[in-house]
Order: C-alpha cells, then structure tokens, then sequence
C-alpha cells in the first residue's frame, strides 16, 4: 500500500491521499457554483448609456414582500411603499352581520357629509372609526407621509409661502386618502373576512384530504393578491404628493443645490435601507462567485453563500401554508454544496488558496527556524 506523502516546512502542501477525480469533482463544484453566483450577481447591474451610469436592480422588495412564517410580518414591515400592509391591511377578522352593517352604514353616512362639503367649499378633519377595516394601516399611512412632510419642511431655503403650501398639500392628500379608502371600506372587509375563512379552514388542515390543503393553498395564494390594488392606490397618491411638493419649488431653486436637498429629504429611511440591502446582496453574489471562480477565500466565501440562501430559504419555509417551495429545495441543496466546499477548502486546488497557503508555510517557515 503506498504511503502518502507529507509536505515537510517550508514546502507547499500536496494532495496525495486524495483521488484524483475527486479532486476534479471538488474544483468542478466549486467553478459551477462560483459562475452560477457571478452570472446571478450580474444580472442585478445594469449600464444605462444615456447617463453613462449603472444601476442595480434587485427584485428585493417583491421577495420580501411576499414572505411567509413567523418572521413574515417583521420583514414585510421594514419594506417601503407599503406602509406595513402585510401587519396592519392583511389581519383575518370575522364579518358578522352587525359588523357589516355598521361598516355600510358609516359608509354612506360618509358619503352624504363628504358630498355635502364639496358643495359648499367646506374642509372639516380627518375622522376614521376604529371599525374601519383599514383604520390602523391609515394611521401607518399618515404617520409616514407626516415624516415626509417634516423632513421637508426642513430643507433650508424654503419660504414661509411656500412651506404653507406644503402644509395645504399634505391636508388635501390626507383627505384623498380618507376618501380612497372609505370608498374601499367594504371590499376590503369582504377581504379580511376571506382571510378569516382560510384561517379556520388552515386550522383543520390536518384533518383534511391533500387535494383539500391544495385547494386552499391556491386559494389563499389568490386572496393575497388582493390587497395589491389598494397598496397600489395608496403608492399612487403618495406619488402625486411627492410630485406636488416638488411642484413648490420655483424654478430657480430647482436649478440650485436645493433640488437634491429637497430629492433627500423625500427618501424615506426605508428606501435608503432597501437601497443599502440591494448594494449588499449585489456585492455578495458578485463577490461569492468570484471568490470561488478564483478559488480565493473559498471557505468565507463559501460560508457567505450558504448564509444567504438561508436567509432566502427562511422567507418561505415549505411547512407554511401558502409558501412558495419551488426553489427552496435547490437552494438547500446548494447550500449542502457551500458547506461541503468550505469543510474541504475546495480553493486549495487549482486555486488562488494553494499559493497563499505556500507563501504562508514558507513564511511561518522562515520564522520558525
């Protein structure tokens, strides 16, 4: 039987004891997945040739939008644009008849009053009731357009004019907004009572035939969808008021630096974070492909990856109903490849790792004797 052979101080490390085509195998993995991340990675920049500038584009939101599992409610509450629908919109309540009733009565109520201001120039505050299906994702919705407001109202060089405009603005699309909904109002609590439905029908999942926990998978998929036309409304109107806070400025401050103090000031801090997230994801995919391309860091890099697809995992766990499984079972498979990777140091052949590791002993070597 021969004898492996063992690298003395100073020498670069061999790979005798390990077959050969094994070798093979690992360097192959390890070049399949370092494209596969590479190629991921660049698909999220884009060049625009007209600004000569690129851009990056990840599908992070609608990821996270769409999450599902304990941690659901959190991650969806952190996404701008939606002002927390998915926690505050998407909350299963029981439409009893007196429920119902109540709702359509104020509805009409509402009506009558708001027909009745418009005829006579009239402008009386806000009111939503608490049994409005939607009162707390209105309150979210206020709540964040106020922190627009106020970070604008604090751009310097603005004049008293044109900050009593804003304030003008801000009422008259908080007024929008209250008659949006309230027109809404009743769908949205046929919606939540739908919501109600499948929980209780998700309750007794066990209890029920596969085709059935099917049905009402497909089911609760369909229903989710249906509160994207309200967010989409909300996003809407918000638009419109960012524009018109825009429109303040006279044409001379939007030739000045002031037009990107004010562009700041109408990011919300939930943009600048989707933003930073988006830069992060796209660095590590490009960073991770690369690294194990090389063969350079291969059990960081390999790790990073691993750690990435875990979080992605975590957003639909297959024991969630209604979660979308079709990549999670690809995914945990190439997350059982990283780790496989990172145990054996797959960078040590044919990679950049070999000859770190040689510079290494010979230095440790060198000062060791």
């Amino acid at each position: 039987m021969a004898k492996s052979e063992t690298s003395s101080s100073g020498q670069c490390p061999t790979s005798s004891g390990v077959a050969w085509k094994v070798i093979v195998a690992i360097v192959l993995l390890r070049l399949c997945i370092g494209w596969h991340f590479l190629s991921e990675g660049a698909k999220k920049l884009s060049y625009d040739r007209g600004s000569d500038s690129w851009s990056i584009n990840v599908p992070t939101a609608a990821m996270l939008g769409q999450a599902k599992g304990p941690l659901a409610g959190f991650i969806q509450h952190q996404l701008p644009g939606g002002h927390g629908w998915q926690s505050l919109l998407a909350v299963p309540q029981e439409m009893t008849p007196e429920a119902g009733q109540q709702l359509n009565d104020w509805v009409a109520e509402y009506v009558k009053r708001r027909q009745a201001e418009l005829s006579k120039g009239e402008h009386k505050p806000v009111e939503i009731p608490d049994f409005a299906p939607y009162a707390n994702w209105y309150e979210q919705i206020i709540a964040d357009w106020k922190a627009i407001h106020t970070s604008f109202t604090k751009v310097s060089g603005l004049k008293k004019e044109q900050l009593a405009e804003a304030a003008t603005l801000f009422e008259v699309r908080e007024q929008f907004l209250a008659d949006y909904l309230a027109e809404e109002s009743l769908d949205i609590q046929a919606y939540q009572h739908e919501l109600w439905r499948l929980a209780q029908a998700a309750s007794q999942g066990e209890n029920r035939a596969p085709f059935e926990q099917e049905r009402i998978a497909d089911k609760t998929a369909e229903v989710g969808r249906t509160p994207l036309k309200w967010v989409a409304g909300v996003r809407q109107l918000q638009a419109g008021y960012l524009d018109e806070l825009r429109g303040v400025l006279t044409d001379k401050q939007r030739d000045s630096a002031m037009s990107t103090r004010v562009e700041s000031a109408l990011v919300t801090p939930k943009e600048r974070n989707l933003a930073w997230v988006n830069l992060a994801v796209t660095c590590l995919t490009v960073g991770v492909g690369i690294c194990l391309l090389a063969g350079f860091c291969t059990r960081l890099a390999a790790i990073a990856g691993a750690l990435f697809l875990l979080t992605i995992m975590a957003t639909q766990p297959p024991w969630v109903l209604g979660a979308k499984t079709d990549f999670f079972y690809y995914q945990l498979v190439e997350v059982a490849a990283f780790l496989f990777l990172a145990a054996v140091g797959a960078g040590r052949w044919a990679g950049l790792d070999s000859i770190v590791h040689c510079l290494w002993s010979k230095c440790c070597g060198t000062k060791a004797s």
